[in-house]
């Protein structure tokens, strides 16, 4: 009797362990808020994901509102999960982390959307180019900001393409990267394709309310010491700034301001102001020292393994004459940061020394039509 007791008293524990180390099951309990009108948010599918080197589904819903929950998830010690909620085609994410009770909660707001580009509501704020010469070519990066103020919030997506920009007809060799990013996350991969004009490309990035980042970055031929840049701008822009490095690469820029060399000598400037949509972006590059300069680390606020950022990060070729999607390219993950920094580095350095500062005015002005509206 005694070792029968034993026995049992054995596989109890025994049973009680492996229990233990198997994966639970959780509830995530979620409210939607509909940012436009202050009422439950609503969506026509919502979808867990487990995070690692991909984006994993673990659990699905369709046609919620309000609040609901997720239940019988299962649940891997503390791996971090995303939920992602798909509201008028537009995707939120937010991340999820459960805890010792295998419990979690989520609070996200969705908005109603709108699909017509209204330059009283989107805006260009910031636009930025980038050419930095290495050996027989050159690193190009532009970065846009789109600021979207629309009153009450909304999110502008039109599935037919929301931003466009332009790429070289000729001597492009790589397209590395077109990214979006808020101002609280990091950069994530778009999917981008030609204008049935064959003037351009264009994303399908939704604006949600404020500032989204919009960059790309490719690679063109420079074994000539020579390229020209023909372009044209689609939006209204209040300036653009071209840099280029090293600043001894003559630029030959007609109608542009000559903002000369950075003070440490890294980069030289040139911009334009006031650039109305249509207008051409003509300039030209010659010669110049064979490696610029390095301007901030390629490993810096590369999204890591297992994060939100870099499970969405998908990985397919670029067909420069079709869809673009990111090239897998580790030592350029970070050059949306450099041409932020080389922007901030002017705005508050260089432009600062040779111009008078405009912001307090643009402030004002933009302060005026938004009570306006």
């Amino acid at each position: 009797m005694r070792s029968l007791t034993l026995v049992s008293t054995f596989v109890v524990a025994l049973g009680a362990a492996l229990g233990a180390a198997q994966p639970q099951g959780g509830v995530l309990r979620v409210r939607l808020t509909n940012g436009t009108d202050g009422g439950p948010g609503s969506a026509e599918k919502v979808t867990l994901f487990r995070l690692s080197t991909e984006m994993v589904p673990v659990a699905e819903l369709g046609n919620v509102s309000g609040s609901f929950e997720i239940s019988d998830i299962v649940v891997e010690g503390e791996r971090p999960m995303l939920l992602q909620v798909t509201s008028s085609g537009v995707n939120y994410n937010q991340p999820v982390r459960f805890g010792r009770g295998y419990e979690a909660e989520a609070d996200l707001t969705v908005f109603d959307t709108f699909r017509e580009w209204d330059d009283d509501v989107l805006e260009v704020t910031t636009s930025r180019f980038l050419y930095r010469r290495k050996a027989d070519e050159l690193l190009v990066d532009k970065v846009f900001v789109v600021e979207n103020r629309s009153s009450p919030p909304r999110t502008y997506h039109d599935p037919n393409g929301t931003f466009r920009f332009n790429l070289p007809a000729e001597g492009l060799l790589e397209v590395s990267s077109v990214q979006a990013s808020s101002t609280s996350g990091m950069p994530v991969p778009q999917k981008s394709s030609r204008l049935p004009s064959g003037q351009g490309y264009v994303t399908k990035t939704a604006f949600k309310p404020g500032e989204t980042q919009i960059s790309v970055s490719y690679t063109v031929d420079y074994s000539q010491g020579h390229w020209e840049v023909d372009g044209q701008s689609f939006y209204k822009l209040r300036e653009l700034m071209v840099f280029v490095s090293p600043p001894d690469v003559e630029i030959r820029a007609e109608g542009w301001e000559d903002l000369g060399a950075e003070p440490e000598g890294r980069f030289a400037a040139v911009r334009k102001r006031d650039v109305t949509p249509g207008t051409p972006i003509r300039l030209e590059l010659k010669g110049g020292s064979p490696q610029a300069p390095d301007l901030v680390s390629s490993s810096e606020n590369a999204a890591p393994a297992g994060s939100e950022d870099a499970a969405q990060a998908g990985s397919e070729a670029a067909d420069p004459h079709g869809t673009i999607t990111r090239i897998p390219d580790t030592t350029r993950s970070s050059k949306w940061v450099i041409v932020i920094l080389m922007a901030a580095a002017l705005g508050y350095g260089l432009l600062s020394k040779l111009y008078p500062r405009t912001e307090p005015a643009d402030r004002a002005e933009r302060a005026e039509r938004a009570d306006e509206g």
